[in-house]
């Protein structure tokens, strides 16, 4: 598979990689009379990507296979729909997913094609409009009563992540913490707070860790200043690492611009970014020509500059030509 483009996917995808925190999520919002349903197994990650061409940039589809109490299975397609716009082709869009689902596992033998799982699609949605999309193909049909009757009813389960209060979202930390990262998103002036508590929840270390943050500074649209205060109050112990993380993301960020363009100019962009980043943190508000003084710096020793903000003891030291080599 291509890597995943879509920073949304990415995040939603690095949640459902992990077994418990897959197992908490479907446990967590399957409906209850489903839920209590299911065998004490975990629910066991199955090949299931079915993406159609036009949605080649959404990826972060999910199959799982779970067994009920009687020992038959089933299998939860879970899927992020993160556009800003409902989309009203979700019915039919998940309608072909089922159906290409039920052929891989038929494998065109008579005695599996007559004994399908069922499948029960879960949808999180986190865009800016309101979801006024119908539940299911059968609610899309125009037709009179007497035929709807006659036409089996295929329904998801929708949960929209806006309304649910941050400590609804989940019992599990880290899952709470990044469902509230796609909570949040495309909200503009995030409160401090909320940062706060979503950094309180996450776990130190470890992939997701990075992966939490390469999201926030690729879809954040908050001052800088404003996640700096949040790390230095969630984890004041670690905020020098945390410094030093976010601001890789940035270079990370700057890198892949200049990838997409052709051209150097965004690499270097994120570098500086990073750089005055850094220096804010460890030093305090930046006189305007020192901001000027990043600026000129030549995209050849941004790389030689970000790792001295990072060891330097002094504002006066990043800068001490005598120093440079």
């Amino acid at each position: 598979m291509s890597e995943l483009v879509n920073p949304h996917d990415k995040l939603f995808r690095a949640l459902l990689d992990d077994p418990i925190r897959a197992e908490t999520l479907i446990r967590e919002y399957l409906p209850p009379a489903l839920r209590d349903r299911l065998a004490d197994a975990r629910p066991e990650l199955v090949d299931g990507t079915f993406v159609d061409a036009r949605l080649r940039g959404s990826q972060s589809d999910r199959l799982f296979q779970v067994r009920l109490k009687s020992g038959k299975p089933l299998l939860l397609y879970v899927l992020l729909e993160h556009k800003s716009t409902p989309d009203p082709g979700t019915p039919i869009q998940l309608l072909g997913y089922s159906a290409r689902i039920w052929e891989r596992y038929g494998e065109g033998r008579t005695e599996k094609l007559r004994a399908l799982p069922p499948i029960i699609p879960l949808v999180f949605y986190h865009g800016s409009a309101v979801w006024q999309v119908p539940a299911s193909v059968i609610d899309c049909l125009d037709t009179d009563p007497e035929v709807l009757d006659l036409v089996r009813d295929f329904r998801y389960v929708l949960h929209d992540l806006k309304p649910i209060a941050y400590e609804r979202l989940s019992a599990e930390r880290a899952l709470r913490a990044g469902l509230a990262a796609l909570k949040f998103a495309f909200e503009r002036g995030l409160p401090l707070a909320d940062m706060v508590r979503m950094l309180e929840d996450l776990p130190d270390g470890g992939m997701f860790e990075k992966q939490f943050f390469e999201y926030v500074v690729a879809v954040y649209d908050m001052p800088v200043q404003t996640l700096l205060d949040a790390v230095a109050l969630a984890k004041p112990e670690r905020e020098e690492i945390l410094v030093t993380t976010i601001a890789q993301q940035w270079v990370n960020q700057g890198e892949m611009r200049g990838r997409a363009q052709g051209i150097k100019e965004g690499e270097a962009q994120g570098q500086r970014k990073a750089i005055l980043l850094a220096l804010e943190t460890r030093f305090g508000d930046l006189d305007i020509k020192v901001r000027a003084h990043v600026a000129k710096i030549p995209d050849a020793d941004l790389d030689v500059l970000l790792r001295r903000v990072l060891t330097a003891s002094t504002l006066e030291g990043v800068f001490d030509d005598s120093q440079w080599h």
